[in-house]
Parts: C-alpha cells; structure tokens; sequence
C-alpha cells in the first residue's frame, strides 16, 4: 500500500483556517488562562487624543476616561508572558464600553492569534515587574527605550464590582489585501471572554506615564488625572468573538 507523505499528508487538526496550515500556530478556542495578576489605573486623557484613535462609529468618552493595565500571566495556553495595555473609554450605540487601543507583550504565539482573531492592536515589547513593599511597578521598553510605566499598591481587600469595567472590549480587525493597497478584511469586532472561578482583588494608589519613541507616540495619552489602583488575580477562558461591523461588506 503506498503511503501518503510530503503535500498530501491530511492537515493537523485545529482551526483549520490558521497558519502554517499543516500546524497551527496557537491552540482552538475556548482557550485558558491561569492565575493572572493584573494591575489597573484609572486616568483621564485629552478627549481629543482618544477620539484620534477611536475607528467610527465609537464615539468618545466626553470625560477622556481610560484604562491603563498590565497582566502577568503564569500559565496560559499560549504560554507564559506579560502584557501591558490602555483601554480608551467609548460609547457604541449609546452604550459604554472600551477599545483597546494600544497592547504590548512579549509572547509571539499570544500576537498572533490575539492580531488574527480578534484585530486585538497586540506589538512585542519587553515587559519587567518589579514589587518594593506594597508597590508593583510594571515597565514596558521598546525600540530600545522606556515606553510605559505603571505602578499600584495593593493597600485593602476590594470587591470584584469595584474594579474597571473593560467589557464590551471592541477592536479593529485589519487584514491587508496581498493584490494591492488597502484591506482585505475590515471588522469591528468584540472580544469575548469569561472568568472561571474565584477571584482575589485589592484597592489602592495608582500611577502610570507615558513616553514616546521615534515610531511609537505614547506621549499624548499624558494622563489628565489619575484615579484608583487595583490589583487582581483571578482565572480566565478566552471565547470566539463577535463582529458587530463588516466595513467591506
């Protein structure tokens, strides 16, 4: 019996629709996450600047609200890694809600697929933690320079409510066309994930700056005002989004 081999092989089995074909570069959905400690920073930005970044139709918080975080993430299914991101306050419909605008980690499978599926705005950088006493820092250099600071106490226990709201969590999925200039596929799409069972969060102080490289401009998300600190750990499990906007349809 001749055996089958080389391009005639059947595919592995996966999504079916991820690259390389023959192996997919990250894991089917529902995918996990364990035992994530994240920081949260309540600020406030120019609205004009937040506004500059929101794809239509989002509608800007009036107030500049935003979000800044990092997650340190022990065990996942991409992986180890770090991360570290703002979230811009939006409306969409009438309804609040957040876009993540700008997200940074150091994990390439975890770009991937958060870039392929759901136009999460994921670019590596390098990400460190550092805890003094009762204070997590979290640093994020790239391009060779220091591009994000953040830093939270961890002073009292808090309840889950009190934390930043960051769902609905929108993004702008872009693929480019490969027979010439603009996108192949255009999508607003919402991210989709839950927690898996219990959680532990702290309330406190929080700070976070912002800096700029010759190509990447942080510098105008300066925050205005600088609200409340949290920190959390808990589990999650990542789901299939949800497209609200086909542009190219």
């Amino acid at each position: 019996m001749m055996r089958t081999t080389g391009a005639f092989a059947p595919l592995a089995q996966g999504d079916g629709d991820v690259l390389p074909a023959h192996r997919s570069t990250y894991p089917s959905i529902p995918t996990f996450y364990r035992g994530i400690e994240t920081q949260f920073v309540e600020i406030n930005v120019d609205p004009e600047v937040a506004r500059a970044h929101l794809p239509e139709p989002l509608e800007v918080d009036p107030a500049g609200g935003a979000v800044v975080c990092s997650l340190k993430i022990g065990l996942s299914s991409y992986g180890p890694f770090n991360e570290a991101g703002l979230y811009l306050r939006c409306f969409y419909e009438g309804k609040p809600g957040v876009y993540n605008s700008h997200l940074f980690l150091d994990n390439v499978t975890a770009i991937c697929a958060g870039r392929e599926r759901w136009g999460v705005a994921k670019e590596f950088a390098t990400i460190t933690f550092q805890d003094h006493e009762n204070v997590r820092v979290c640093e994020v250099v790239k391009e060779g320079a220091l591009l994000m600071r953040i830093s939270t106490t961890w002073d009292a226990i808090a309840e889950e409510e009190s934390l930043p709201a960051l769902a609905p969590n929108y993004n702008l999925k872009l693929i480019p066309r490969a027979d010439g200039p603009g996108a192949a596929i255009k999508q607003l799409v919402r991210y989709e994930s839950e927690p898996v069972g219990q959680s532990v969060q702290y309330s406190g102080r929080g700070m976070a700056e912002f800096r700029s490289t010759a190509k990447t401009d942080l510098a105008p998300f300066t925050p205005l005002k600088v609200g409340s600190g949290f920190y959390h750990i808990g589990d999650l499990k990542e789901l299939h989004g949800t497209v609200i906007i086909d542009y190219l349809a």
